[in-house]
């Protein structure tokens, strides 16, 4: 499985699934069990990580149903990888920030939340060129689909 899924097959239905699963689990626990044991800051991040997981989540269920190409698939690992590098990483800083615990950790960790961002975005915009790639290879000499 090194070289990626095969054309026609993409993980990012699965992967979306359960982060929309986790995402719902966060934020359900942001809002009910963790109001009065977090500062509003670390609240704040909290919600922001499991936000990222629904959106991406229910983006990652909906880009990878079908058929994509190798090249989208890849796209959307980058994304699937993104995301989970983001939240988690959010996740863990606040828990290891709450119990004042792990400074070494979370000097580990704080840089791989941007690295998280930057996997989302450019997996987003490589899936979008597959996607435009896509629709010029529908389109006739004369401009017919």
């Amino acid at each position: 499985m090194a070289d990626g899924p095969s054309p026609g097959r993409s993980y990012a239905p699965f992967w979306g699934s359960a982060f929309l699963a986790l995402g719902a689990s966060t934020g359900a626990m942001a809002a009910h069990a963790l109001e009065g044991v977090l500062t509003p800051e670390r609240l704040g991040s909290w919600e922001t990580a499991s936000l990222y997981l629904l959106v991406m989540g229910a983006a990652l269920v909906g880009a990878g149903s079908g058929r994509p190409s190798k090249w989208a698939a890849r796209a959307l690992a980058a994304v699937a990888w993104g995301t989970a590098l983001f939240s988690t990483s959010i996740f863990a800083l606040v828990v290891l920030a709450t119990v004042d615990a792990g400074s070494g950790v979370r000097a580990v960790l704080g840089p791989l939340t941007p690295v998280g961002g930057v996997l989302m975005i450019g997996g987003w915009i490589g899936w979008l060129v597959t996607r435009f790639k896509t629709a010029s290879n529908d389109v006739d000499s004369e401009g017919r689909t």
